[in-house]
């Protein structure tokens, strides 16, 4: 390792941390894979790893340096990297920082750590969960609520290790296959082997990184409504859905409550080939334009992303229990306003990237519990359902997302 190493590490952690920014934006022009182990070997040992600094600190450790103690330890632990060289690279860091004041403290808690002077906390310590699952205590308890025989498989569920793709029409499947023959079907794509023969597919708009649930949400929407039907996709950045709409002949409104996110809508759509409408909207403010205007009105609302933790380390941190709280209001504050503008007949369709039942299927029931005219609409994928399906991680590529289908009376 080099200084850059940790500095670049330090940086990224720090927006992930302090910015709230999400580490899949933050790591996507990363080229070195060093970097990339500690960051996310730091996002996967989070809480273990800060309760051995505050355990081993004898003062409170500086967010100064945090991140550094943290990509130390880490290194130690996990990578089998030489204390010397875990040493040597913090110190340089803490020298261009201007920090050399704190050397001593650092050097003291990473050696600490290099003669395994630590422990992992009792099932008595209020932090013993935090370290087991990796998230806060609160968390836990509302996986364990929801799912009391199956909460740890769910938090302990990774990715497939894969990435999916979505191939429109036109593309030629070989070409795909030639790019990755060991590429796995699914019902809208392939699960493939991310290589540079695959990014420039995607380049070409040949086909798209989509992850799964996404593709069957827009999927069940194409199943049941009639080519030609209007759709308002009202959360759609950055456009996946909306854009797969569009390629089946559908006329689609994309629309996001921030400008620059309407633009990556746009640049989604060229790059794809397909011509869809864009606006910017709040979709929690009525507007009488577009009263009862449209065949299928898709909510694919903001969520606490709990059903996308194995790829999405970082959705974990910095939440509250009132976040979730303020997310279930402005969810059904969504579903409220945006029901306005299904035509008799037509369809509404609520979707998350969550697990939790606040956010789903709570939700759901308040709603119809105060809109009579809305009543719930068998979902055409698997098996038969009452209108809605609850899907959970289970590591072979499906993610924890909920799906719901309204009809308008």
């Amino acid at each position: 390792m080099n200084n850059s190493v940790f500095a670049e590490a330090d940086e990224i952690l720090t927006e992930i941390y302090s910015e709230g920014k999400f580490s899949q934006e933050e790591m996507k022009h990363v080229t070195n894979k060093r970097v990339t182990k500690l960051v996310y070997g730091v996002l996967d040992k989070h809480y273990e790893l800060n309760y051995i600094l505050d355990t081993l600190a004898e003062k409170k450790v500086k967010p100064a340096v945090r991140n550094v103690l943290l990509c130390g330890a880490y290194s130690l632990i996990y990578l089998g990297t030489p204390p010397n060289v875990v040493l040597n690279e913090t110190g340089a860091f803490l020298e261009n920082k201007g920090k050399t004041a704190l050397k001593g403290f650092c050097y003291a808690i990473l050696s600490k750590i290099s003669r395994k002077e630590y422990v992992f906390p009792a099932k008595s310590d209020k932090r013993y969960l935090e370290v087991k699952y990796n998230m806060p205590s609160f968390l836990v308890g509302l996986f364990r609520k929801d799912y009391p025989d199956d909460f740890e498989r769910i938090i302990a569920c990774r990715e497939k290790g894969r990435t999916h793709i979505r191939v429109p029409d036109g593309t030629d499947e070989a070409e795909i296959l030639a790019c990755d023959p060991s590429a796995e079907r699914t019902e809208v794509g392939f699960f493939v082997k991310n290589n540079e023969e695959i990014s420039l597919l995607n380049f070409e708009g040949k086909i798209t990184y989509m992850s799964l649930p996404s593709a069957l949400i827009a999927l069940s929407v194409a199943k049941k409504t009639p080519s030609g039907g209007r759709i308002f996709d009202c959360c759609a950045a950055p456009g996946g859905k909306s854009v797969f709409l569009a390629e089946k002949g559908f006329d689609v409104l994309s629309a996001d409550i921030r400008p620059h996110r309407v633009e990556l809508i746009k640049s989604y759509a060229a790059r794809m080939g397909v011509t869809l409408k864009t606006v910017v909207a709040d979709a929690t403010v009525f507007n009488p334009e577009r009263a009862e205007a449209f065949d299928v009105v898709l909510a694919d609302v903001p969520c606490s992303g709990m059903g996308v933790i194995g790829r999405r380390k970082d959705v974990v941190f910095n939440k509250t229990y009132e976040d979730i709280l303020a997310l279930t209001a402005l969810q059904y504050a969504i579903l409220d306003n945006v029901s306005k503008y299904v035509k008799k007949g037509g369809l509404l369709v609520y979707s998350t990237c969550t697990v939790f039942r606040m956010e789903n299927n709570d939700v759901i029931d308040k709603f119809l519990a105060c809109h009579e005219d809305f009543s719930l609409s068998e979902v055409p994928l698997g098996e038969r359902n009452d209108g809605y399906i609850q899907f959970l991680p289970d590591g072979k590529g499906t993610e924890g997302f909920f799906l719901c289908h309204l009809k308008r009376n």
